[in-house]
């Protein structure tokens, strides 16, 4: 897949949320051994989209995360794909991989706040745009938690 035209079709489409969400023909197939249910291949987006872009594409990294503030905002499978791209970025961060940073605590707390607001669903299950369903997401959110409170300072 050629993630060049990939991103530059997005972003003259207007279409970075639907990138982000693995919908209207952006969705990268993830690996049919992957343990878990994914929109997309979150990470093979953020590194071949965004990072690999930073430097090529004016404001990459600004696009990210106001694109990523806006899932945070949706409904709950968006805030949920949110999640895992802020997952995927520390963990990219940590690895010293990523081409550009995002203000964890501005986002952390806005993910807190509509976690707050969005946890009877996670809780339940959430349905994805290419059709599958992700069952008591509120387990990984809470796994991840666990995560960043012992290693984000």
């Amino acid at each position: 897949m050629d993630y060049n035209n990939l991103i530059r079709k997005a972003l003259e489409k207007n279409e970075i949320l639907q990138l982000l969400r693995g919908e209207k023909g952006y969705e990268v197939l993830v690996s049919e051994f992957s343990p878990d249910i994914f929109p997309t291949d979150i990470n093979t987006i953020l590194i071949n989209c965004f990072y690999k872009q930073n430097g090529k594409i004016e404001g990459i990294n600004d696009i990210f995360v106001e694109n990523l503030a806006k899932l945070i905002e949706g409904e709950a499978s968006d805030l949920y794909t949110a999640i895992l791209y802020f997952d995927a970025c520390i963990f990219q961060e940590e690895r010293e991989k990523a081409t550009f940073k995002i203000k964890k605590e501005l986002l952390a707390d806005d993910i807190r706040k509509a976690v707050n607001k969005q946890q009877k669903q996670l809780k339940d299950s959430i349905v994805f745009p290419n059709g599958m369903i992700k069952q008591i997401p509120w387990k990984n959110i809470e796994n991840f938690n666990k995560y960043y409170e012992k290693n984000i300072k």
